[in-house]
């Protein structure tokens, strides 16, 4: 599995301003409405509001990866968001958050969703990578990123 294929670069927030965490979610599904990739963009925020409160997806060391399924997606769809000051997303180390990669799925998709969110977490292990995106300032400075760390997966 690329990640390549399925991020969104169109989608890419170098500069997310949003402090909080329902806020910053909120911002990242205008976002992805705006760009045509989703229609109902509150019940999009609705479900990724809906799996923090099981859970935060802040995994630590800046990174949260939120996600959920809707109807509405065909394929998967990865956002991904960076927060210069860092966002509150409750993560256990109490770190702000300043890489956030967000996940949309189709339910019957769960297979490809749940490989997705296994390849990120290979992804994030590598500091250095994190270090990358967290210093992108383009879509495709972002993109580069990406395609160098998954050629030498």
């Amino acid at each position: 599995m690329k990640l390549k294929q399925y991020v969104k670069p169109e989608c890419f927030i170098p500069d997310l301003a949003e402090k909080n965490r329902d806020d910053a979610l909120r911002a990242i599904a205008h976002v992805i409405a705006q760009k045509g990739l989703i229609k109902n963009e509150q019940e999009i925020c609705a479900k990724l509001l809906e799996r923090e409160q099981i859970q935060s997806t802040a995994v630590g060391e800046g990174i949260a990866i939120p996600h959920c399924f809707s109807d509405e997606v065909s394929d998967l769809i990865i956002v991904v968001a960076r927060s210069l000051g860092g966002v509150d997303f409750d993560s256990f180390d109490g770190k702000p958050t300043k890489v956030i990669f967000v996940l949309l799925g189709n339910k019957n998709e769960h297979g490809l969703h749940l490989k997705a969110l296994a390849h990120i977490a290979r992804l994030i292990k590598n500091t250095e990578f994190i270090q990358k995106i967290g210093e992108c300032s383009t879509a495709e400075a972002m993109m580069k990123a990406f395609e160098e760390e998954e050629e030498k997966l």
